[in-house]
């Protein structure tokens, strides 16, 4: 037994003998071969020893008989009848059988009558039948049983087509009245779906308008200390930066209330609002969130305008709900965003978006990078952004991005905002796998901080509802040492300032991504000399309750 080009099992041939009563194997033949071995099968067939003749009023007999009727073969060779009424051996009754299959795929490919088709498609249950009884006898004389089987099955479908073929001839009326049934069941279902999605319509002056959100309730407690971190007690000010929110002691928190605008004027021309509730401040902390005009130039082509997300790491820039952790990273949340903060930040401005089956890119000028957000710019630079991501790879993205300032007129105050970093996503069955660095340099005139860090997560699905996370941060916020552009400001050493970040969480998903809750358990390691910006080590245990729609 070995295996052919398409991983099939096929049995090694074996040479024809003539001893009687041996055990023959099958012999894979052409056409042609077979064709010449049938012409000399009776003269072998003769010399036999068979156990088991077919009589003439055997139910095998009378079958080939009857096929033999309807004109699906013209006789026995070399003289074209049946013998006779005399007894058959069964290699002549498999020999005959096998001149049936043959003659059947001609015969069907030349049918164009439907008494034709119904002629050969009432013998297709008498031809497996005897197939079936005469098997042994079909593998002695070299019948390739796996292909008389595909023969058949490939008949059969071949007298379907014909039987429809001439049905489509004879009955026009019939199948003209079957389409417009059909017609009129789909203008059903159009109208059902319309009518359900009309239920759900906000009624607009102008297109089409749908509305979404999501909301994040947190708990959070850090075991007897604060979870901003606050030193040297919990009554002190919350460091600047990795602080989850503050708070003294165990707290809930209204983490987030977005409800999103998502609308269409034409096909070409849509926008988005999106308000976060939770949010009662000014500037970042305005509850306004995103605002932007989108317009298709071409298929792959498109240009949005407004305040929206940078397009700076792939997870500063997915949506909130769509996180596997509560908390994102270091980098994307909780840092000044004039000090180090990556992704996650907001400004007005324009962005250029390619999207292809492969690769999605962006290109962007800005105000500034999150500093100005709900205002106008405040000096005459402007933030330019760039993103690539491409996924020709079988699941696996990879990314790049980052952004600089740009077009300074007056090098004595002269902002740097520089941002780089890379991205790598994996996923396959259970198994997610994300990793991000970036790389940071902020400065006002000649006080210049340099930042740099990034992320790894590993997440497992144990089943649809239950997940495992687990992730390690590092972020550095000053590693040639600096001064942070707060107010107050926060002097920042060269050595052991870093924050050490271990998370291990569990979600459970009530619905997909739209309804879940979350449990993580956050270990901040915090360097001797970096207390100052982001607070005391620390255990928390934080839970999130979400529900998006």
């Amino acid at each position: 037994m070995y295996r052919n080009r398409f991983g099939k099992r096929v049995q090694p041939a074996m040479r024809y003998t003539a001893a009687p009563r041996r055990t023959l194997a099958l012999t894979a033949t052409s056409t042609m071969a077979l064709t010449a071995g049938l012409m000399l099968l009776p003269r072998l067939a003769s010399a036999q020893e068979v156990g088991k003749d077919v009589p003439p009023g055997h139910w095998a007999y009378q079958a080939v008989q009857d096929l033999a009727s309807k004109g699906l073969i013209k006789g026995y060779p070399p003289d074209a009848n049946f013998l006779g009424r005399r007894t058959l051996t069964r290699y002549e009754m498999a020999t005959i059988l096998q001149r049936v299959v043959e003659r059947m795929d001609d015969l069907v490919s030349k049918a164009a009558s439907k008494e034709e088709v119904d002629k050969l498609a009432g013998s297709q249950a008498e031809i497996r039948e005897l197939v079936d009884s005469f098997k042994t006898e079909l593998t002695v004389i070299g019948t390739d049983m796996d292909k008389v089987k595909s023969d058949l099955a490939s008949l059969q479908g071949q007298v379907s087509d014909l039987n429809s073929r001439v049905g489509s001839l004879s009955q026009k009326v019939d199948e003209t009245s079957l389409k417009a049934d059909r017609a009129l069941d789909n203008v059903k279902q159009l109208q059902q779906a319309t009518n359900a999605a009309l239920a759900k319509k906000v009624d607009v002056g102008t297109g089409h308008l749908r509305v979404s959100g999501t909301f994040q309730i947190w708990y959070g407690t850090a075991f007897g200390s604060s979870l901003g971190g606050n030193s040297p007690t919990n009554f002190s000010a919350v460091p600047p930066g990795r602080n989850f929110g503050g708070g003294v002691g165990d707290t809930f928190r209204l983490r987030r209330g977005e409800i999103a605008l998502i609308g269409g004027i034409t096909p070409q021309v849509d926008y988005r609002v999106m308000f976060d509730v939770a949010k009662t401040g000014t500037g970042t902390a305005s509850p306004l969130q995103d605002l932007w005009i989108g317009y298709q130039l071409r298929p792959r082509w498109r240009l949005e305008v407004g305040q929206q997300k940078l397009g700076l790491s792939e997870e500063g820039t997915r949506s909130s709900a769509q996180l596997l952790t509560i908390a994102r990273s270091i980098m994307n949340e909780d840092l000044p965003r004039t000090a180090g903060r990556i992704g996650d930040v907001r400004d007005t401005g324009a962005t250029l978006k390619f999207l292809n089956s492969q690769v999605s890119a962006g290109l962007g000028i800005w105000n500034d990078n999150g500093a100005a957000q709900n205002g106008v710019d405040t000096d005459r630079q402007k933030f330019f952004s760039y993103d690539v991501y491409f996924t020709g790879i079988r699941h696996i993205t990879l990314g790049v991005w980052g952004g600089a300032n740009v077009d300074n007129t007056d090098p004595s105050t002269h902002d740097t905002r520089d941002r780089l970093g890379a991205t790598i996503l994996a996923q396959g069955g259970p198994h997610f796998f994300e990793a991000e660095y970036a790389y940071a340099d902020d400065a006002v005139k000649t006080n210049r901080t340099l930042a740099q860090g990034g992320y790894a997560l590993y997440g497992y699905s144990i089943s649809r509802q239950w997940q495992v996370v687990g992730r390690f941060d590092e972020w550095d916020p000053a590693y040639h040492g600096g001064t942070t552009n707060t107010s107050p400001a926060v002097s920042i050493p060269a050595t052991d300032h870093n924050l050490k970040e271990y998370t291990l969480g569990v979600n459970y998903y009530l619905r997909g991504h739209n309804a879940k809750i979350q449990l993580d358990y956050i270990k901040d390691d915090v360097g001797k000399k970096g207390v100052g910006f982001f607070g005391r080590s620390r255990g928390i245990l934080l839970s999130n309750f979400q529900t998006s729609f």
